[in-house]
């Protein structure tokens, strides 16, 4: 058959599906879906950057409020402010009145998947008025049910409705012709197998990428979904080009079914097995085996732990030794009398505290870096899982990016503590009055030098995954495609 003959069965193919009613309703569907998925990952995202919003408008409300505090205290008065109401005295601030966040921004593309950030925090305040075993439990979570259902975001629209409109639209491509018995007359023509299954599955494919790739960018434009694609472009492009491999995949999946010669029932039953075992079995299986591979701590043993060290320093005795060894440390020619001083006790006490559960917290940390480790490990055995993950990753709500922003939050507490412990000390040993009869301490007025939240977005991350996914999911649709390729070459007896 001359290319010619070639190009003109595939347009008669394409002009063969696209004039069936039910092509058109499929496609219909899967934009309807594709928007409502953008939309409501749009509106997920504004209401991530309308919380940041608040959180700078409060860092920013607290500082004025400290200022003008340092103007209302700095005249003389009988009153007497005490620390945990004066924002101008450094341990004052620290406890009470610091206004700090940890932020994990939307990336360009946050729109395309949910992620696990409706249960993961992507903005923690700093606080140190309370001990907390982990950082990461201050969070509304919402309606219960609501997550239960999961989100119906474009993640979920790609990776599990896509599969099921190709296998509506090709599932039952030469096997219809077999039950009617158009084959026979088909296969009595001078045509080999291989050009009519190619013709067929070649114009499903081509109206199915066309479809899917338009309506995914009309919905994303729509929804303001695309980001500065200055940031984003070039993973956009990977992950457009993993999509169309995974169309790919299912349409040699159907090719495939096609080529057992069952019947278009049989074909559409083991398609649909298929969908089940490779969308919705198998990322399963490997969730449970993410966890048999990286097991949890025990945060019941954590709390215990925590629990434990404030009884222990509650007690008199063990509370005044363990404050007099922490004074001793960092400042030995301070007098007996000091250890008792509030700031004292409460910068020893927090010390104490986070010794006792820095095991926990340690292997909590460890325990979600494995997590996202063995998650990029095993993703690659699933199709929908490796497209699911790459989505995820360019829209920064995957496993790793919380590790390491959990990570970078607990460092961030740690340099807070450093900031404001040196200050603390330095007032509690050489008490230095500001001013005659002044009402509060104004000790502490350098609120634009507090450590800011480092919050960044990895680059690299999203376009590595986003490759790694289009390499394996175009390594299984050529192994699809050849085995029905190589079944392909005779007619049916």
């Amino acid at each position: 058959m001359t290319p010619a003959r070639v190009r003109h069965l595939l347009a008669a193919e394409i002009r063969l599906l696209l004039g069936e009613r039910l092509t058109l309703a499929i496609l219909a569907a899967l934009l309807a879906a594709l928007c409502l998925g953008a939309y409501t990952g749009a509106g997920r995202v504004a209401a991530e950057r309308a919380a940041i919003a608040r959180a700078a408008q409060d860092e920013a409300r607290a500082v004025r409020e400290a200022r003008a505090a340092h103007v209302r205290y700095a005249q003389a008065s009988d009153v007497k402010v005490h620390y945990w109401q004066d924002p101008t005295h450094a341990f004052g601030y620290m406890t009470q009145f610091l206004t700090v966040h940890a932020v994990k921004p939307p990336t360009p593309l946050a729109v395309l998947a949910t992620g696990q950030s409706d249960v993961q925090p992507g903005l923690m305040r700093m606080s140190f008025g309370f001990s907390t075993v982990f950082d990461d439990t201050d969070y509304d979570l919402g309606a219960v049910g609501r997550l239960r259902l999961g989100a119906f975001d474009l993640a979920f629209v790609l990776v599990a409705l896509v599969p099921l409109a190709v296998i509506a639209l090709a599932g039952t491509r030469l096997c219809a012709e077999q039950d009617s018995g158009l084959l026979r007359l088909i296969a009595a023509q001078p045509v080999a197998p291989r050009r009519v299954a190619g013709a067929k599955f070649g114009a499903a494919a081509l109206v199915l990428l066309a479809a899917l790739l338009s309506g995914t960018a009309l919905a994303l434009g729509l929804f303001e979904g695309l980001g500065p694609l200055a940031e984003g472009g070039g993973t956009l492009a990977l992950l457009a080009a993993a999509l169309a491999a995974y169309t790919l995949f299912w349409v040699a999946a159907c090719a495939l079914a096609a080529s057992l010669w069952r019947g278009a029932v049989f074909a559409l039953v083991i398609l649909v097995l298929a969908w089940a075992c490779l969308t919705v079995a198998l990322p399963a299986s490997l969730s449970l085996a993410v966890d048999a591979l990286a097991p949890r701590p025990s945060r019941i043993a954590a709390i215990d732990a925590s629990r434990e060290a404030q009884e222990r320093f509650s007690l008199a005795p063990e509370g005044r030794r363990i404050a007099a060894a922490w004074l001793a440390e960092r400042a030995p020619q301070a007098g007996a009398a000091l250890r008792d001083a509030p700031e004292i006790r409460r910068l020893a006490r927090d010390a104490f505290y986070d010794a006792a559960v820095a095991s926990h917290r340690e292997a909590a940390r460890l325990h979600a870096e494995a997590t996202a480790r063995w998650s990029r490990r095993l993703a690659p055995l699933s199709p929908a899982a490796s497209l699911l993950l790459a989505l995820e990753t360019a829209a920064g709500t995957d496993a790793a990016r919380h590790a390491a922003f959990l990570a970078a939050a607990a460092e961030y507490r740690r340099s807070l503590r450093a900031f404001f412990e040196p200050r603390i000390l330095a007032q509690a040993l050489h008490p230095v009055p500001v001013c005659a009869g002044c009402q509060a301490r104004l000790d502490f007025d350098a609120y634009d030098a507090v450590p800011a939240f480092p919050a960044s977005v990895d680059a690299e991350a999203p376009w590595r995954q986003a490759l790694l996914c289009l390499g394996g999911l175009l390594a299984s649709t050529l192994l699809l495609a050849a085995a029905a390729f190589r079944r392909f070459a005779a007619w049916p007896a």
